[in-house]
């Protein structure tokens, strides 16, 4: 969804799926399929076979490794201890790396976006002033 660039998405949620600061959202469940795929009415651009709220579908144990994802990145504390995270599970590793792809990722296609809105508005400018 990140990648996706879905902005309206991204600020989607209840207090299911974010906690109950978002319970404003409640109301919208049903529309959203947050607990089941009946409404066929909606569908996303960057993945039409998704059928729900995307954010239901991130389970709690994802939630909890990317927990630990963050707070090793801004506080450079690890799930299971140690120094390093050759210290850690393996499985701890595998997520961290994808995470960190995908994090990349993001970023990069924010550039490129900003790039391309950046090259627009320069052919806007020199069209303008070309007449």
């Amino acid at each position: 969804m990140l990648l996706s660039g879905d902005e309206r998405t991204l600020k989607w949620g209840c207090s299911k799926c974010k906690g109950e600061e978002f319970e404003d959202g409640d109301e919208l469940r049903s529309v959203r399929n947050c607990d089941s795929s009946d409404n066929a009415n909606i569908s996303w651009v960057w993945m039409p076979s998704l059928r729900r709220c995307p954010w239901s579908q991130i389970d709690e144990e994802t939630w909890m490794v990317i927990g630990w994802w963050v707070e090793w990145r801004e506080f450079q504390v690890l799930p299971f201890g140690g120094s390093g995270l050759l210290d850690q599970p393996a499985y701890v590793i595998e997520s961290f790396t994808l995470l960190t792809q995908l994090k990349n990722e993001v970023e990069r296609k924010s550039a490129e976006r900003q790039q391309k809105e950046i090259e627009k508005q320069q052919r806007a400018t020199s069209r303008k002033k070309g007449r």
